[in-house]
């Protein structure tokens, strides 16, 4: 089946589970497609675990269908690049120097591979996306065109002394946790280290970014369920970062036993994480209603300019994007086209809503009014770009504004 009811939550197997959104039936967020046209849509409803408190969707598509051929390439965003840039000057500073070896699980491209391997450590790459693998090898980077299990590790012995595995953007993408954390117990030396990047659940509630969840995104974490999940697996959360990425997102740092201390950021955030009741049920409620009230403003201001004669582009055509689009309903005649960077992208159409997809070089032939910032998560280096625009980006989380 393309896609399955869950029966119990991915962490504890607890079926007390509650709604907390639901964001209609929607199409695959990256499924783009060559010609408009309707696509199967599965139910977007985000759940609740009360036991552990894990936000996950309450049904799970083929991973297969999803990233056997995937159309973002990390490296088509400057600002990711120079991110990465930045963190692998620092796993090599702390956990890898020379000579160490690297795994990354989801390694896209191999941009941040690339980045490790200048450091002079040894790299290997896990990617289920065929032609993104393909362009990784052809890089010199040694990627293995699979999804990262425990299995995949077992299969090969050369994998089970990594000094540090890496998973960025990766672990909300994974239904069997406990399996995914057995592949990193077996890759890993006993005192090596595992860093996970991901969207805060925090800042997601805080800030309404519903958009964040699409099928792609199975779980939406915040410290506590993790903590318990790494418990399990015989490890345990030393260090944590919080970073503007994705609209807010952590990294952790997870170790066996005392191999590393914890440290006064881990001790703060976890005070900071009480603090937003993220255990609440009103948290939640609250937290649909502003999505309600989210929507709501958006179509009001882009009806607004259109039945006024503007003319509006999009700019991003970003999976969180399409979940605005369909959750919104937006689209044509009143978005006229969507830019975007990624050349592997450009003319397409988006899934759902069917609106085509230029060159960013678009925004200079048809110079339009206002632009949707479907990507809003680089907003600034957006601006930077394109400052004449200043004051007309609209910007749509939480409520619609110019910027």
């Amino acid at each position: 089946m393309t896609a399955r009811q869950i029966s119990g939550c991915r962490i504890c197997r607890s079926d007390n589970l509650v709604n907390v959104l639901d964001l209609g039936r929607q199409p695959l967020a990256n499924e783009f497609v060559a010609s408009p046209r309707e696509q199967n849509t599965h139910p977007l409803v985000l759940l609740r675990c009360v036991d552990c408190g894990l936000a996950q969707l309450s049904v799970v598509v083929d991973p297969k269908v999803m990233f056997s051929n995937y159309l973002y390439a990390s490296s088509a965003t400057p600002s990711l690049v120079a991110h990465f840039e930045e963190y692998a000057a620092e796993v090599a500073r702390r956990f890898a120097p020379q000579g160490s070896t690297v795994i990354e699980i989801g390694s896209n491209d191999g941009v941040l591979l690339a980045q490790l391997k200048a450091h002079g450590v040894g790299v290997f790459g896990f990617e289920p996306a065929t032609n993104l693998a393909k362009i990784a090898n052809e890089r010199g980077l040694q990627t293995s065109n699979e999804f990262f299990s425990a299995e995949a590790v077992r299969d090969s012995l050369a994998l089970s002394s990594a000094d540090v595995v890496i998973a960025n953007n990766v672990m909300a993408h994974v239904d069997d946790l406990h399996d995914f954390m057995r592949g990193v117990v077996a890759a890993l030396r006993p005192d090596g280290v595992f860093i996970a990047e991901f969207p805060y659940l925090g800042d997601l509630i805080e800030h309404v970014e519903y958009d964040t969840a699409y099928h792609e995104h199975l779980s939406y974490f915040h410290l506590a369920p993790l903590e318990r999940l790494f418990a399990n697996a015989g490890m345990r959360v030393f260090d944590i970062k919080h970073l503007p990425q994705q609209g807010g997102s952590i990294r952790i740092y997870v170790c066996r036993g005392d191999t590393h201390k914890s440290t006064d950021a881990l001790r703060s955030f976890r005070a900071q994480e009480a603090m937003r009741d993220l255990t609440k049920s009103e948290t939640y409620a609250a937290f649909a209603q502003r999505v309600v009230a989210s929507r709501v403003a958006i179509v009001k201001m882009l009806d607004d300019l259109w039945n006024d004669g503007q003319l509006i582009v999009a700019f991003g055509a970003s999976a969180k994007g399409n979940t605005l689009l369909n959750y919104c309903q937006v689209g044509l005649p009143v978005v006229k086209f969507i830019v975007d960077d990624a050349p592997l992208k450009v003319g397409l159409y988006t899934p759902g809503m069917n609106i085509q997809v230029f060159p960013v070089s678009a925004l200079a032939d048809v110079k339009p009014d206002y632009i949707l910032l479907l990507a809003w998560n680089y907003a600034d280096a957006i601006a930077k770009r394109y400052p004449e625009y200043v004051g007309r980006f609209i910007h749509p989380i939480p409520l619609a504004r110019l910027v």
